[in-house]
């Protein structure tokens, strides 16, 4: 009897170490992470407001150019913001070539003319909050795939995220 139990418990373990050994060799793959936008909320002091956008999982040696829509077709939504009061930068060696604002919607062109960026933030967005409940969206359809990265392709597939929180 003794040895049976011997038998079992021994088994159990070289079961254990089995698959043990198979997760530490990569025998479970995690999922690739789809490249992402992140638009992160308006932050409000007083009268002024800011929003930070960002990118994480970046392919190829990282974005470096953005297009949010074209003039009529824009891709950035705003209220309760004074557009003449809006202000963007770019951040990571991002540069906002062009930009156009109207009461309730944006474009904007920014290009990092050195290098691509993997993650972090590329732009920020200040401004006048002129309400109670200021909102600043993005439409994913209208940032018309001119997620570019360094090897001139353009990234065709990426996910539009609009967390609470940004890469650094």
């Amino acid at each position: 009897m003794k040895r049976r139990a011997r038998w079992v418990t021994l088994g159990a373990v070289a079961l254990g170490l089995a698959f043990g050994l198979a997760g530490c060799t990569g025998f479970w793959q995690t999922a690739v992470q789809l490249p992402k936008l992140i638009v992160g909320p308006v932050m409000v002091t007083g009268t002024e407001g800011y929003v930070l956008i960002s990118v994480i999982d970046m392919p190829d040696g990282g974005l470096a150019s953005i297009q949010f829509g074209t003039v009529g077709n824009e891709a950035i939504d705003h209220s309760d913001i004074d557009e003449t009061t809006i202000v963007s930068v770019g951040k990571n060696g991002f540069v906002v070539l062009a930009e156009a604002y109207t009461a309730t919607k944006a474009t904007l062109l920014a290009v990092n003319g050195t290098t691509g960026i993997l993650g972090g933030e590329i732009l920020r967005f200040t401004f006048t909050v002129t309400g109670a409940n200021p909102t600043f969206t993005v439409d994913k359809t209208n940032v018309e795939l001119k997620l570019a990265d360094d090897a001139n392709t353009f990234i065709t597939v990426w996910d539009l995220s609009t967390t609470d929180y940004h890469t650094r």
